[in-house]
């Protein structure tokens, strides 16, 4: 009896050994991998866990610590992860981990841990499913897709240059589907032919003309790079951009106006014909508008480099519209036009181009200063009207002005109207013209004379006087208007009767002030004797 027991014992004992032989080579033959750990350390690893981690045999892994396989950042979750599992066969969901190897490599797998009782110790066992391959599958499904939404065409080479790849861009592009041209040489799909090597070695970048199915041509931006299996090209079509860039140069080059684009430096980049036809004098015809060429402003003023409008939009990014300037020609002629200035690319100022496009107003400048000319000077002396010496003598008021009003003298020639009724209105105006410009040459170079209607004047003299000068200047005045004015075979005389009124540095008095205040001392002079002067008091 005792024999028997120690027998079925035996046999008892066999039996589980061949039982868990048994499971270990139905767990080698899974292509997950898959490990036992109790507290944290692994008992039990199949081969295909082996193998992935790397190491000869599994007594390599028998006793290592988990921890040892997994990253220090994911660590903590993965430990926690297993805490929760209580009870024999409580389960932690699929998580996708990466798993270091023995040699520090990575493999990305999805866990699925299980607790379970091994050899009477509870103990938890984690099966791996490889992600690698799922997951080249899957980036291979996105590049491909990627490559079918890309607006450029790639084309996939053998080391023949024979059409490997063909994606729906370069079905676009070329009219020509991938089935059409897959195995056909390259010069055949695109219509012209491609030195790759050369491309990629000296070239880099390469402008063609390819040809579609249709015979249309195809303006591409082409770029190559080597691969393990051939070459890929980038086709970029650049048809219509071309077509647009023809179509703008053609109206720029049709343009009336002219157009010059600056570097940022200030140099001239470009100009069109408009631009060089209306600065021909200005530069040889064949020569781009230099940026350094003087300009003046509305009042001729000339512009210092830092006022002129490139070098401030240049600096600030502020566009300038409609200004006004001049250019001095060769000839000594001024050339003015009206001038928009703006950046090129103001999303990138400090590298953006400057564009000026201006056309020309001399005509329009020039009929304009004439208006304003004869709205502010008498028709018949060309002096100063008495619109024109109002405007002068309140600037001259001004706390800022350049040149400041120190007297006013009103003139009134005497005895005009016995030379009108003697000789008649032509003998009048003579009288008038001669003796307006005697009095003109009379004066400073810096005072003025103005005529206010009739046989009445104004002198303004715009600096300080001493009043020694002042007599002598007020007697050439008196001179200019008494010497004898040859007409025909006569000589007309006439006398003038003179107003003065001194302007002071803190004088209050306006423009109509002044003058009544002159006019009313020429009266003074007038009613004591022609030919007098009076000042007022």
């Amino acid at each position: 009896m005792q024999g028997d027991d120690t027998d079925a014992a035996g046999a008892s004992v066999e039996s589980v050994a061949t039982v868990e032989q048994r499971f270990r080579e139905l767990f080698d033959l899974s292509s997950d991998g898959i490990c036992v750990h109790q507290d944290g350390a692994i008992v039990f690893a199949n081969a295909t866990a082996v193998r992935w981690m790397g190491v000869p045999g599994s007594e390599d892994l028998i006793g290592r610590r988990v921890a040892d396989f997994i990253p220090a950042d994911i660590l903590g979750k993965v430990e926690s992860r297993l805490s929760g599992l209580h009870h024999d066969g409580d389960n932690a969901p699929p998580t996708e981990v990466s798993m270091s190897r023995s040699r520090g490599a990575m493999r990305d797998v999805e866990a699925t841990s299980t607790r379970i009782h091994w050899h009477g110790r509870p103990a938890v066992v984690t099966y791996f499913r490889d992600l690698t391959k799922s997951r080249a599958a899957d980036l291979l499904r996105y590049q491909a897709a990627l490559l079918d939404h890309v607006s450029d065409g790639v084309v996939g080479l053998s080391p023949e240059g024979t059409v490997s790849t063909w994606n729906a861009a370069a079905e676009k592009i070329y009219g020509r589907t991938a089935q059409e041209v897959r195995g056909r040489p390259v010069h055949e799909a695109v219509g012209a032919d491609v030195d790759a090597d050369r491309l990629i070695d000296t070239l880099g970048v390469l402008h063609a003309t390819h040809v579609a199915a249709d015979g249309s041509p195809r303006s591409i931006r082409l770029t190559a790079a080597r691969t393990a299996s051939g070459y890929v090209l980038i086709c970029a079509d650049m048809t219509a951009l071309r077509r647009a860039e023809r179509h703008f140069e053609a109206v720029v080059t049709a343009l009336d106006a002219g157009v010059v684009v600056f570097h940022p430096d200030g140099s001239a980049m470009s100009a069109n014909p408009a631009a060089q036809r209306i600065l021909a004098t200005v530069r040889p015809v064949d020569a781009p508008f230099a940026s350094n060429i003087p300009l003046v402003d509305a009042d001729g003023r000339a512009l210092p480099v830092t006022e002129q409008p490139v070098w401030q939009v240049a600096h600030s990014g502020d566009p300038q519209v409609d200004r006004v300037v001049g250019v001095d020609c060769e000839d000594g002629s001024r050339v003015w036009l009206s001038m928009s200035t703006r950046m090129l690319s103001p999303d990138d100022p400090l590298r953006s181009p400057v564009v000026a496009t201006f056309v020309d107003i001399t005509a329009q400048k020039m009929a304009h200063e004439r208006a304003e000319h004869e709205a502010a000077h008498d028709v018949l002396t060309g002096l100063l009207n008495r619109s024109g010496a109002f405007a002068r003598i309140a600037a001259s008021l001004r706390p800022d002005a350049v040149q400041r009003l120190s007297a006013v003298l009103f003139i009134d020639l005497d005895d005009l109207k016995s030379v009108n009724d003697s000789f008649g209105h032509d003998a009048g105006d003579a009288v008038l013209v001669t003796a307006s410009a005697r009095m003109k040459d009379a004066l400073r170079e810096s005072d003025l004379i103005a005529r206010l209607a009739g046989d009445e004047f104004v002198v303004l003299l715009m600096q300080g006087i001493e009043q020694e000068d002042l007599d002598r200047l007020i007697d050439r005045l008196h001179c200019a208007a008494t010497d004898p004015i040859p007409y025909h075979d006569f000589e007309i005389t006439v006398t003038a009767s003179i107003g003065v009124t001194l302007v002071g540095l803190n004088d209050m008095r306006d423009a109509l002030e002044l003058l009544r205040a002159a006019d009313e001392a020429m009266y003074n002079a007038k009613a004591s004797g022609r030919g007098r002067t009076r000042y007022a008091v």
